[in-house]
Parts: structure tokens; sequence; C-alpha cells
């Protein structure tokens, strides 16, 4: 015999089952949320570069300043976006390892002690074949001198990465101590990385008259 549906059975069921419609509950919203994932457009690896920052970065001020640099000197780019990365000492270095192993991002400002561990172990794109890229700096007489380094892997000295203290017009927006502004070898845009990189310098050069 079947118990009857009341209102006094119901309040009984609910009592003892009511996890059980929480648990679908939370397991219906996991797989749409899983499903939007994984069928959310996202813009193809070419179409994009990234400024990862191992430092502070300024969102109010640096996000319109990425968008603007998109619409109107790249707009072949879909997306042209900056992240903060942790800088605890402990979980920051794995972070930073993780993204370069798997070439996420393409410029990065780097701490000094960061950017020679990684400049001597061979991850970051030597820069001295840039010329366009060089060119900002000696018509300004601006040494890079501190940005070059040896490879221990190879042996070979390159220019590989571009002193923030070379670039004062840059501290609106991002700021790590003695950083340096490098491309990644991994990344996988490199002629759009190494584009974003000169805007960037250009735009963080002092003023002709001395003023940043």
């Amino acid at each position: 015999m079947k118990t009857p549906i009341n209102s006094g059975t119901l309040r009984q069921h609910l009592t003892y089952s009511w996890w059980k419609y929480l648990l679908i509950a939370v397991i219906a919203f996991g797989l749409v949320d899983l499903l939007y994932t994984v069928t959310a457009y996202h813009a193809p690896r070419d179409k994009t570069v990234g400024l990862y920052v191992y430092g502070y970065v300024n969102e109010t001020e640096l996000t319109p300043y990425l968008d603007n640099i998109r619409q109107t000197e790249m707009p072949d780019m879909e997306e042209v976006n900056g992240l903060a990365l942790t800088i605890d000492d402990t979980y920051g270095p794995m972070q930073l390892m993780t993204y370069l192993a798997a070439g996420e991002g393409d410029i990065y400002l780097l701490p000094r002690e960061q950017f020679l561990n990684n400049a001597m172990s061979g991850s970051l794109l030597p820069l001295e074949n840039d010329a366009e890229l060089l060119a900002l700096f000696d018509s300004r007489n601006i040494s890079l001198q501190s940005g070059w380094r040896r490879d221990t892997e190879t042996g070979e000295t390159h220019l590989y990465g571009i002193p923030l203290d070379k670039l004062p017009g840059l501290g609106h927006y991002v700021y790590a101590q003695d950083g340096y502004l490098s491309v990644i070898i991994s990344g996988g845009n490199k002629d759009n990385a190494l584009k974003l990189l000169r805007i960037l310098c250009r735009d963080g050069l002092p003023q002709s008259d001395g003023q940043p």
C-alpha cells in the first residue's frame, strides 16, 4: 500500500532527505558551469597578447590603457590583457614557473632575482635584434647595459630585459622592485609580443623635456 502524499509525509520526507536535493542542485550547477567553461569562446593564441606582472598592478589604470592599445594600435588582436601574479615567497615562484612552462602570457615584468634566474636559464627571448626597439633608447642615449645577461647553457650574452627604471611612464600602471620587462620564449605570439613591448617602452620613456 502506497503512503499517501500530504503535508505531513512531505515534511517528514524533506526532514530526512533535504540533503539529496541540495546535492542535486550543487551537481547541476557544477555541470552547467563546466559546460559553459568548455563551450565558451576563447580567443586564438595568435589573437591575444598578455602582460604578466610579478609585482603590483594598478588595474583601474592598466586595463583601460591596454584596451586603448588594442583598439588604436593592435586592432588585429582580440585581447590585450594584463595579469598580476602572486608574489609571496612560497607560492609565487611556483606559479611563475608553471606559467612559463605552459607558455602563458607573452611579456613578463620580473623583479631582479626572477629576471636573472630566467635569463640565465634560457627562458627569455633575446631582444637585441629588434632594431626598432633599440632605436627608442639609442635616440635618448639611454643605456640598457643591466638588461644584458649570459645564458649559462649556451655561454652567449644577450639583451634579455628592459630595465623598468628606464621607463618612468609605466609607473602609473605596474611596478616590480628593480624590475625588467622581458618576452618569454615559450609564448605563442612572438611578433605581437615584441610589438606590444615596443609600445610599452615608447610610452614609458621620459618625455623629451626630461619629465616622465
